[in-house]
């Protein structure tokens, strides 16, 4: 494995991968227990929460080793991810009618194999706890979701609902069984017994991972026990005291429902579908509940009566009669929210209101979190040490969802600010995985001529576990969304934000009725897109503002130089640096588990966004860049290692992605040898070869390479160059969803 730490270190993606797939005699588990010791602690800090899945597999005894050695020198590197994974996996591994829901997860196996018909809707909604999640806004075509709220995001169990999880689970119900059926060929006896085999040996996986990591807790509380109890105290006040008011998660409800329905393929003239009356219905019960009810009395006097009135199925004679005039009320309730937070609720929070505890938290050995993910040797005592924590806590709102801000005060008077998420998706921690990965690409770029010479990198935030449902997330003060600036246009102009999608809706009514071709669909709805740009949204909007914003072309230049987004609500950029942050980026995979590439344009360069980088700009940074970046990841010198990291990564993703299934679709848990090991394996090797071979198809060859006698020579940019061109092209453009914004 080499003498230097950067020689060895750039190996582990393979060791890990090769101690995940090892044979059952472990010879890759032998060798490895043989030479941990040689292996410096620090190195494996940027595995720790790859090390932590593999407690629920078959390595686990190997990487518990791992992370008992790192939690006696690194503990403030592990701490916040082992303490998160427990608390997921707790409530599996601590019930006393443990047992009793073993057998009960037999009986809801044995029923989602006899048929839909055999399900009554209370046990669907038993499988499903409350429901499922609203979908994410990168789906192009809605259906009704699976419902996905009985595990967290790796596969542990949620703390709680959120209002933002809509009750959906009667809609999944019978959708999951068909695809089911659809998808396997086995025998439904030998699908009974697979299934039930496979929920009682994930079950039991997850409490003894519980216990592994348990044991490893206990082993960190024992070498630094005075630590562990002062990091405890600061993340039950950060998780506890800075939620967002039930007058913010009904605002965040509201707008995910919005956009619910305009991504619902129904027309706007049409009845209300069944399955968002439902999942209505779950908000109202869930929004105003009894529990609602005794600790937010004026919350509810006030809104309950008219919410219902206006959007409760149950309230026959004064619920909508259409999608539009659902939509109508829903846009005038996000109206209503919005102007109560801002005229009722201060701007900024005082810390001394709001936690005592932090106010007088003032401890030595507590490090600023986020030190450990430079990928080289920290020495624990020579760590930036926390401070204190800043007086003023401002309210961050963005597109509906509300966030408080932390600043973190280092000891050598540093500042690093930090906003808490709640209420996360369960591909919450696919954010994370991501994040890690462009460290490794980071990596790559530095040590390649061509993309070291651009100063190409990814930026990449620091992220840290507080509960199950709640993180902390680097934020810049100086942050804005995409479409903030949109919205900031139509603002100065008094029109609304949402009046383009409601054109587009309303045009495409005709092509929903089904009698209408496919061609002549996109021909509508290319018209639809022409007309927008005409009249509607400017080409300039974004230049403009950023023209005003900027102090001078220095900075201007520089800008253009770092920026590029997909999602205009979920890209953050910084308006001083440039800097860009993607929220909620992750794969999408098929029923299969294979990665999906099915959105008509490979990323985001829409009309706004060529304006301001103008020709050149597009042909010039942009092309040379994603030639760079690919040829910096295709290299010879770094295929090998690019490819383990990549395996690593969708080993954890397709472990997830497998948890959060309902029980009856085919891909059952992986953790225990549910899916044949060969068949998980495929399955990431599959994943692996397409990512590889869609970087080796942008990526410049050598000359030596290029094809003899081609007449004309062809451009080494000529995969980049696809991709520009299927980006601008506005029949990809106008196939997009209308939340995406396409047109701006």
């Amino acid at each position: 494995m080499g003498i230097l730490p950067w020689t060895y270190r750039s190996h582990l993606a393979r060791i890990l991968y090769h101690l995940s797939f090892d044979t059952p005699n472990e010879p890759v588990g032998r060798a490895f227990d043989k030479y941990l010791d040689q292996l410096p602690q620090w190195v494996w800090l940027s595995w720790i929460p790859q090390l932590l899945l593999s407690l629920q597999r078959s390595e686990a005894p190997h990487c518990k080793l791992v992370l008992i050695k790192v939690a006696t020198v690194y503990p403030q590197a592990l701490y916040y991810w082992l303490r998160t994974y427990l608390m997921e996996r707790r409530d599996v591994a601590n019930k006393p009618e443990f047992g009793r829901n073993m057998a009960l997860a037999q009986q809801r196996l044995q029923q989602s194999v006899t048929g839909p018909s055999s399900m009554s809707d209370g046990n669907v909604r038993g499988m499903n706890h409350v429901g499922g999640a609203l979908p994410t806004e990168n789906q192009v075509h809605p259906v009704p979701q699976s419902g996905n709220a009985v595990t967290s995001h790796d596969g542990g169990i949620t703390q709680g609902q959120d209002p933002e999880r809509l009750p959906n689970a009667e809609a999944a119900g019978n959708t999951g069984h068909e695809q089911q059926s659809q998808a396997s060929g086995v025998p439904e006896n030998n699908q009974l017994a697979f299934r039930r085999n496979t929920a009682l040996g994930w079950a039991a996986s997850v409490a003894s991972s519980f216990d592994a990591a348990k044991d490893i807790m206990e082993a960190l509380r024992n070498k630094h026990p005075n630590l562990a109890n002062e990091l405890e105290a600061l993340l039950s006040e950060i998780g506890s005291r800075f939620v967002t008011l039930p007058e913010e998660r009904l605002l965040a409800v509201v707008n995910a429902l919005l956009h619910r329905c305009y991504k619902y393929p129904t027309a706007t003239i049409a009845e209300v579908p069944q399955s968002l009356k439902k999942e209505l219905s779950g908000v109202c019960r869930a929004c105003f509940s009894v529990d609602a009810v005794n600790k937010h009395v004026d919350f509810v006097r006030e809104y309950k009566q008219d919410f219902e009135r206006d959007l409760d199925p149950e309230s026959t004679n004064t619920f909508p009669a259409t999608l539009l005039e659902l939509t109508d009320r829903l846009k005038h309730w996000k109206n209503i929210l919005q102007s109560n937070l801002e005229d009722r609720f201060p701007a900024v929070l005082k810390l001394e209101e709001e936690s005592k505890v932090l106010q007088d938290f003032h401890v030595v050995e507590v490090e600023v979190p986020g030190q450990y993910f430079t990928d080289q040797e920290v020495a624990p005592d020579h760590t930036v040490k926390l401070d204190r924590i800043g007086a003023d806590i401002p309210i961050v709102r963005r597109h509906g969802s509300s966030f408080r801000r932390l600043t973190l005060i280092g000891s050598d008077g540093s500042q690093r600010h930090f906003i808490v998420q709640t209420s996360l998706t369960p591909n919450a921690r696919s954010d994370e995985r991501i994040l890690q990965l462009f460290r490794v690409l980071n990596r790559m770029f530095e040590k390649n001529k061509e993309s070291r010479r651009r100063h190409l990198t990814i930026h990449t935030p620091i992220i840290i576990p507080v509960w199950s449902q709640v993180r902390m997330v680097e934020d810049d003060l100086m942050y804005s969304t995409f479409l903030e600036v949109y919205e900031i246009n139509c603002a100065r102009h008094n029109r609304e934000a949402d009046m383009p999608i409601t054109i587009f809706k309303e045009q495409l009514n005709q092509a929903i009725s089904g009698q209408i071709s496919p061609e002549g669909i996109i021909e509508l709805r290319l018209q639809a897109y022409g007309e927008i740009t005409r009249t509607v949204v400017n080409d300039n909007i974004f230049s403009q503002y950023m023209y005003k914003t900027l102090p001078n072309g220095n900075h201007l230049w520089a800008f253009k130089k770092q920026f590029a987004v997909q999602s205009p609500n979920k890209t953050l950029f910084a308006k001083n640096t440039g800097k860009i942050f993607q929220t909620d980026f992750h794969p999408a995979y098929d029923s299969n588990g294979m990665i999906e590439f099915n959105e008509p344009v490979p990323f985001r360069l829409t009309r706004n966004m060529q304006s301001f980088f103008s020709n050149f700009g597009v042909e010039g940074l942009i092309v040379s860049a994603m030639c760079s970046a690919a040829q910096a990841v295709s290299s010879p010198k770094q295929s090998q290692h690019i490819w383990y990291q990549l395996a690593m990564f969708f080993r954890d993703e397709l472990l997830s992605w497998s948890w959060r299934r309902p029980l009856g679709l085919n891909s059952a848990p992986v953790a225990t040898g549910g899916i044949n090991p060969l068949d998980f394996e495929h399955k990431v090797t599959s994943n692996v070869e397409h990512i590889i071979d869609r970087i080796k198809g942008i990526a410049p060859l050598p000359s030596s390479e290029e094809e003899e006698n081609t007449n004309p020579p062809q451009s080494v940019q000529r995969g980049v160059t696809e991709l520009i061109e299927a980006a601008l092209n506005p029949k990809n453009l106008c196939m997009m969803d209308p939340t995406w914004h396409p047109w701006f």
